[in-house]
């Protein structure tokens, strides 16, 4: 058993699919007709193990904002993160502006009471409905005089009205999916709604239905876009035909253009780097030299999409995806198995501040995109 968080199996909830369409979380089947939500376990979470992902990802959260300050004061810094040429004085600009952070999660293996940094999803973070609405009502359900970490609403609305307050955010946030994605069509009514309580007006509006100004703004039925909150990644958008207007367009986006360093897996070797040895840190770099066992990630890739995992000469394993040919980093491979089964601690940065904890498992050695999340309790 590994110190703090310990799994537990359980009773599944008989009406929970009918409480999850009630809340609009809507995707909870996936395609091969696995669950992407499962209650016959929870994780058990010691109020000391929660305290040390909240400092672990505070910590984290300030020595990534560190590197992107380095890269984008360095001449050629944003190269290694693969930032096209031209798209550099964008993510420059938005630095330089401090253009606001809205949310992000770091995915930790939990290692002998210790997180070790997995990857940072700080551009498009998933698991919005899971993380927040899903877990309390499990929680309220099953577990009434227990409390849980599930991702605060409450910090994410106080952040829009604090970032209103500060003029940075619109009166009018437009609010982005994915095109054609029914998992981020759902985070689209979610962040409308928390938009809303913010005292904002939300807009849903398609990416196909954005226009160009001529003078270079982004327009939606001919209003003209000065914030949005989108699901679509900086590493696409960089590289559409539109992106030659992001510098001129005056949109404030959530998050900004300087997450797309966070967000790429090239943030981990220039961690370790900065940062040798860290506690929270796993070893990683451009070439697996000196690595016996490691995983081979593309910079640029979600769900667990052309992962390989390999030991000494043997490929363990190697999932399939639409991201390989992204240059590839090499991190050394953290067995992160809680009670027998891969389990990936997500903790939650809202602003800069912790805000939650999700925790999404897997029957093999990789967290992938049809991995279940499964919900957690704090325990003493």
């Amino acid at each position: 058993m590994l110190p703090g968080i310990r799994r537990i199996a359980c009773i599944p909830r008989p009406d929970w699919q009918s409480h999850a369409d009630a809340i609009g979380y809507t995707y909870y089947r996936n395609d091969d007709g696995s669950f992407a939500w499962r209650e016959d376990a929870y994780y058990a979470i010691a109020p000391a193990a929660t305290e040390t992902l909240r400092r672990a990802a505070e910590s984290l959260h300030r020595m990534c904002l560190d590197l992107v300050d380095d890269a984008v004061r360095t001449r050629r810094g944003l190269d290694a993160f693969h930032i096209p040429e031209a798209m550099q004085p964008v993510v420059r600009d938005s630095w330089e502006r401090r253009d606001a952070f809205l949310i992000g999660r770091f995915d930790f293996a939990w290692q002998d009471g210790q997180p070790k940094l997995i990857e940072y999803n700080a551009d498009t973070p998933a698991t919005l409905p899971e993380s927040t609405r899903m877990q309390t009502a499990w929680r309220h359900a099953t577990h009434p005089a227990q409390t849980d970490r599930a991702l605060s609403e409450a910090a994410l609305v106080n952040h829009l009205m604090a970032l209103r307050a500060q003029d940075r955010v619109d009166d009018i946030v437009h609010v982005v999916p994915y095109p054609d994605n029914r998992e981020d069509a759902v985070h689209a009514r979610y962040y409308a709604d928390w938009v809303r309580q913010a005292g904002l007006e939300a807009v849903h509006c398609e990416l196909r239905d954005l226009e160009i100004s001529t003078g270079g703004r982004l327009l939606h039925r001919g209003r003209i876009i000065r914030s949005m909150i989108r699901m679509y990644p900086w590493e696409l958008m960089f590289r559409d035909a539109g992106a030659r207007h992001l510098r001129q367009c005056g949109c404030r986006f959530l998050n900004p253009p300087w997450t797309a360093l966070l967000s790429n897996k090239a943030l981990l070797p220039a961690l370790w780097q900065r940062h040798p040895g860290h506690p929270l840190l796993l070893p990683a770099a451009w070439t697996p030299d000196g690595m016996e066992r490691y995983v081979e990630k593309p910079i640029h890739a979600r769900g667990g999409e052309n992962v390989r995992i390999v030991s000494g000469t043997e490929t363990l394993a190697l999932e399939p995806g639409t991201y390989g040919d992204y240059p590839r980093i090499y991190q050394q491979y953290a067995d992160h198995r809680i009670d027998g089964v891969t389990a990936s601690i997500g903790a939650w940065i809202v602003g800069s501040h912790f805000a939650g904890i999700t925790v999404r498992e897997s029957a093999d050695a990789v967290i992938r995109h049809a991995s279940p999340i499964v919900p957690h309790l704090l325990v003493p």
